[in-house]
């Protein structure tokens, strides 16, 4: 069950399933024009819900890019044989089903296993493996710490700035399972801002999706996590007007964890004359069309949620971005409108909490 505790710190993203693993993907790996990518996230939860992006890989002006494959008859399957079918939203560009816990004939439970079938228009057919569901250890606390580092800026030069050093308290059990748990993090983030005509946005900034978080429970000896780093976070105008940090923390079966594992690693990739060639990252989906692979990855997972408000006053009230000198500048910009920030919006969202 994904539970969501709200954590206001009293006193004193550098750094995703929507986008993150084809970005990755096309950027370091190399496909076969007209390849197929399916990638697929069941999570548990009231309602439980599943998304799975079908693409196909082409070229365009000799660079490759993605586009998505409408009109597919994408399944959701329980060892059982129970099913239900998602519903193409055209404008997110992916499947989805909602699945409330009273469904009369589809439960979404821990312990049991899933798959996902993918029918196109022209008859090819694409199935992953079963997948389990396992319960997630319960996320306890997360906060940060201020300090001073030196971290390459956007343009790759080592700069000396003030960050927040963000961390979690979990464990890594649940209940009497006497196994730890394989687990990944998302992290994504929120803060106010105010334009010049004092309209006020809400910018949503998600990770970056180079960085992957993963703890691997029976690989390690600690029991439990404790001030566990996730990420550091320039101290600017974002903290200025109000910030939230959202952290996700999901369960990974072997086979998942290995796959995102595979993802962290080519993401990481510094080109290096002394780094291992890069590889194809291992899919557990099978193409039942002869002579043709389909890459991606299906998984299911159960989620532990935690956010942290952080007040302005408690980093020092940083300096709010507009109004901005004046310079010669041509068209509006993000003081003129705020909306016209990536990932902005007038709407407060339900959880924001003071």
């Amino acid at each position: 069950m994904k539970r969501f505790r709200y954590i206001l710190i009293l006193g004193g993203l550098s750094l995703l399933l929507s986008s993150c693993l084809d970005e990755i993907e096309l950027k370091n790996q190399r496909f076969g024009t007209k390849a197929v990518i399916i990638q697929g996230r069941l999570i548990l939860g009231a309602p439980s819900l599943i998304e799975v992006n079908v693409q196909r890989i082409g070229e365009f002006d000799g660079a490759e890019t993605s586009v998505h494959i409408g009109s597919a008859k994408v399944t959701l399957e329980q060892t059982d044989g129970s099913n239900i079918d998602l519903q193409e939203i055209t404008s997110a560009k992916l499947y989805r089903a909602s699945i409330p816990n009273n469904h009369p004939t589809f439960k979404v439970r821990a312990g049991q296993s899933y798959r996902i079938k993918v029918s196109l228009l022209d008859g090819r057919q694409y199935e992953s493996e079963f997948e389990p569901l396992l319960p997630v250890p319960e996320l306890e606390k997360t906060s940060y710490t201020l300090q001073e580092l030196t971290l390459p800026d956007k343009k790759g030069f080592l700069n000396k700035a003030t960050y927040l050093s963000f961390w979690v308290n979990s464990k890594l059990k649940t209940g009497g399972n006497p196994d730890k748990s394989k687990l990944r993090w998302e992290l994504n983030a929120v803060y106010r801002f105010t334009d010049d005509t004092r309209k006020l946005c809400y910018n949503f900034e998600p990770q970056r999706v180079d960085k992957v978080l993963l703890y691997d429970g029976p690989g390690l000896q600690l029991e439990r996590l404790d001030t566990f780093y996730l990420a550091d976070v320039r101290l600017d105008h974002r903290f200025a007007e109000g910030f939230y940090l959202t952290v996700l923390q999901e369960s990974l079966s072997t086979t998942a964890f290995n796959y995102w594992n595979q993802v962290k690693t080519l993401a990481e990739r510094s080109g290096s004359m002394f780094e291992e060639p890069a590889a194809k990252i291992a899919s557990n989906l099978r193409s039942k069309n002869v002579g043709e692979e389909v890459y991606g990855y299906f998984y299911a997972t159960a989620q532990d949620t935690l956010r942290l408000y952080i007040r302005p006053e408690q980093v020092g009230s940083p300096t709010k971005y507009c109004p901005q000198p004046p310079t010669p500048r041509i068209g509006p910009t993000v003081c003129d409108n705020c909306l016209l920030n990536t990932g902005s919006t007038l709407t407060k969202p339900n959880f924001w909490i003071e």
